[in-house]
């Protein structure tokens, strides 16, 4: 399978009370970025689209508390980094009080039908499969809401598609070799709370793994001849393919006729083939049709409840598998829509409603300072891009992209003024300079083709459980100087 590989497991927290909704689309809100909108302007902009749906990648109090006041059913997921650190039933116990005990307005509703046809509330919690600590904690997690007479809430745990074997036809699908035992108890672990299971499904990703690049393919509404027959069943899109082959494995591990939810399903704006705005647009609109039409896949034939990855881009996820991960968003990182889309599936070409009130940093610039620019050989310049490329996002500088063009001082000064984002534009000990090849200046370095951002102000930086700090606690003097001081110490 590809290299974006993850290997996610997540763990749930479920409720058995019913809603009224029979396969809905929802929003994942993953929030890794350098500045990010206020969780206020994101729930209204959520309200404004209709969209009641929400996964949540960090369980920051301030959200949380944004989303106590709402009908919107809130799914929220635990960083890995802070899973992993959950080495007993107390450690999940402080964080089930954390999350649900201290936020009891919250509605943690996830509608689960799939091929079980049964409706779920949830809270989501990310792990890696392949250490099998992952499901002990699972355990522990529906033991700790036992435990606290929420009983009703149970866990779950949600899957990447390279847990499958790398085939095309979904009779023939298992799980790898590798994985299965862990799987296996895994579900007997949902099965025994009747929780259900989840799936992060990226057709664009599929289609070139396991369908020789056909994108054609990776849209519900396809236009190529890519249509084939596994038995009796028909299939004329990769989407139905993996979710079939998902529950075919299921099956033969023992775990019939389980719940399946997708947890996160999109397509990229950019850093990748066939990863554009036009396709970006097409496909969600297929799929918000697709949900719409609760016509379910060839063999489970019923309303599928939808996440889509992603509402905004982040720019500081790790990219090493690709930028792709990076441009996930419906929308940009100001909160303006990237293209026309009807979340309601009714194929109408209607635009999505965009952030009101957002505030944008002051127009001012960091860029290379001409007075030295002579002087700076391949060897700095080399250093200053490879240092920034770690911590700043210049993906738009990448063969193809937007900002692929421009000269090797222009280069310099993008990376500058990707940096000079990151600090919030702060000024506080000199944060442009860099040791005098810096400056700020107030005239728009952008090119016909390049935008030079200039971002939104933050209001907020998550520490490594997904709580959040203040901007102001954040960027402290102290923190200030430790960020300047290691950037400069990289070109002395």
């Amino acid at each position: 399978m590809n290299s974006f590989n993850l290997l996610i497991s997540a763990i749930s927290l479920l409720s058995l009370e019913t809603i009224d909704v029979e396969g809905y689309l929802g929003m994942n809100w993953g929030r890794l970025a350098t500045q990010r909108m206020i969780p206020s302007m994101v729930v209204d902009l959520l309200m404004q689209n209709k969209i009641n749906y929400v996964k949540l990648y960090s369980a920051s109090d301030n959200v949380l508390e944004a989303f106590s006041v709402t009908d919107i059913g809130l799914e929220v997921t635990m960083p890995n980094v802070y899973t992993q650190k959950l080495k007993n039933q107390a450690d999940v116990n402080d964080w089930v009080v954390q999350i649900i005990v201290r936020h009891p307005n919250v509605h943690y509703i996830l509608d689960m039908k799939g091929s079980c046809s049964k409706e779920e509330d949830g809270l989501q919690v990310l792990s890696d499969l392949s250490n099998k600590e992952a499901i002990q904690v699972l355990d522990w997690t529906q033991r700790a809401l036992n435990l606290m007479n929420k009983s009703e809430i149970k866990a779950t745990m949600s899957h990447f598609t390279d847990v499958l074997i790398p085939i095309k036809k979904p009779s023939e699908g298992a799980f790898r070799a590798d994985l299965e035992p862990n799987m296996t108890r895994s579900c007997q672990i949902l099965q025994s709370y009747n929780a259900p299971i989840g799936l992060d499904v990226f057709p664009l990703l599929s289609v070139n793994d396991l369908f020789n690049g056909d994108t054609e393919f990776a849209f519900f509404e396809n236009n190529s001849t890519s249509v084939f027959k596994d038995g009796d069943k028909t299939y004329s899109n990769v989407f139905e393919v993996m979710y079939d082959m998902f529950d075919v494995a299921l099956e033969k591990v023992g775990c019939p006729n389980m719940t399946i939810i997708i947890d996160a399903i999109g397509w990229p704006t950019y850093g990748i083939k066939d990863g554009n705005i036009p396709n970006a647009q097409r496909f969600h609109q297929g799929l918000a049709k697709f949900v719409a039409s609760k016509k379910g896949t060839p063999q489970c034939p019923s309303p599928i409840d939808v996440y889509i990855r992603n509402l905004s881009n982040e720019n500081k996820i790790n990219k090493s598998t690709g930028s792709f991960k990076r441009h996930w968003g419906i929308y940009k990182f100001d909160g303006q829509p990237k293209f026309n889309f009807d979340v309601q599936g009714l194929g109408r070409d209607v635009k999505l409603v965009p952030t009101v009130g957002i505030t944008h940093m002051p127009k001012r610039w960091c860029i290379i300072n001409g007075d030295v620019a002579n002087d700076i050989n391949n060897t700095i310049r080399e250093k200053f891009l490879d240092a920034h490329d770690s911590i700043v996002d210049c993906t738009a500088m990448e063969a193809g992209a937007s900002c692929s063009n421009l000269t090797e001082t222009q280069q310099l000064s993008y990376v500058f003024n990707m940096g000079f984002r990151k600090v919030a534009q702060n000024v506080y000990n000199k944060s442009c300079y860099y040791n005098g090849y810096g400056k700020i200046v107030s005239d728009d370095p952008s090119t016909p083709s390049c935008t030079f951002p200039v971002e939104i102000l933050a209001t907020e930086i998550p520490n490594f459980n997904g709580y959040a700090r203040s901007l102001a606690h954040a960027l402290m003097p102290s923190s200030i100087s430790l960020m300047i001081a290691v950037v400069q110490m990289l070109f002395m």
